[in-house]
């Protein structure tokens, strides 16, 4: 009974380590953007040394791999070294509006600005995000859900010794989604009347277990094939955009062989004398 207790106490232990804890801290202003595949173009915002910004998702995508927060930072602020320092966060109550001051979340990571003019942040948002730190970009250990709710990225004073104009200063930042090489097929299978017949799908001679949702695919140029034995096959070929969904109808055509005939008004036509 005691060895029972004492393995709950450590996973209780364990698991309040792992969880973030939310703290509560004060901004001067607040400024919401939003990230969306549709309008994948960058935002530019300004903000001061202790505002945010709330990065919202209104319709998340299986496109988007992550987004990129690029900081320009005033030159007058390289000599203070630590001086500053950038915070990003989830699950933000309460939900961030322009106005609003006070905030509590859980912090994903806290680390003082480079000294450098700029510098670009890049947080996924899918495990196979195949996003890598380098000299231009660095890449969170974290992997937000857009379900989750909206990003917060924060600026702030760390240490005093800040320098003269400081309340007065802007931070240029950059938002933009980043989205992957794929795309997807929107298929539509359309048989005659009311029958619901089985069809096998194929793209680019993969099997499709299941036609009917999104097709997630590479880029470029595919071949589809339908197969059924109670319809004609049918095959197409479609291209897919990078973060767009192509759209395809095919309607699918019985075995019984069809005669169209192209003839003048008032024409009598004979079929095997008839």
């Amino acid at each position: 009974m005691k060895k029972t207790a004492l393995l709950v106490i450590v996973s209780l232990l364990i698991l309040h380590a792992t969880v973030p804890a939310a703290e509560s801290f004060r901004v001067r202003s607040t400024t919401v953007v939003q990230v969306t595949v549709q309008k994948p173009d960058t935002q530019t915002i300004e903000i001061g040394y202790n505002d945010a910004l709330s990065i919202e998702f209104p319709k998340p995508s299986p496109f988007l791999k992550g987004v990129e927060i690029e900081i320009k930072i005033p030159q007058a602020l390289l000599p203070y070294r630590n001086s500053m320092a950038y915070g990003v966060y989830r699950s933000v109550v309460p939900a961030p509006v322009t106005g609003t001051i006070d905030y509590q979340a859980e912090q994903i990571s806290m680390q003082p600005l480079p000294s450098r003019l700029s510098f670009v942040l890049q947080i996924p948002a899918t495990k196979a995000h195949g996003l890598k730190t380098s000299p231009y970009a660095t890449v969170l250990p974290y992997v937000h859900d857009p379900a989750r709710g909206p990003l917060f990225f924060r600026l702030l004073p760390v240490m005093k010794g800040l320098p003269e104009g400081i309340e007065t200063m802007g931070f240029v930042v950059r938002v933009k989604p980043l989205l992957s090489d794929e795309g997807a097929l929107s298929l539509r299978i359309r048989q005659p009347g009311d029958a619901s017949r089985p069809v096998s799908v194929r793209v680019d001679e993969n099997l499709i277990p299941a036609p009917d949702g999104l097709i997630i695919l590479p880029a470029g140029v595919h071949n589809l094939s339908i197969v059924s034995d109670d319809y004609r096959d049918e095959v197409r070929m479609f291209t897919v955009e990078p973060a767009r969904v192509t759209a395809l109808e095919v309607s699918m055509q019985g075995t019984t062989p069809t005669l169209l005939v192209a003839a003048p008004e008032h024409a009598k036509i004979l079929l095997d004398d008839q």
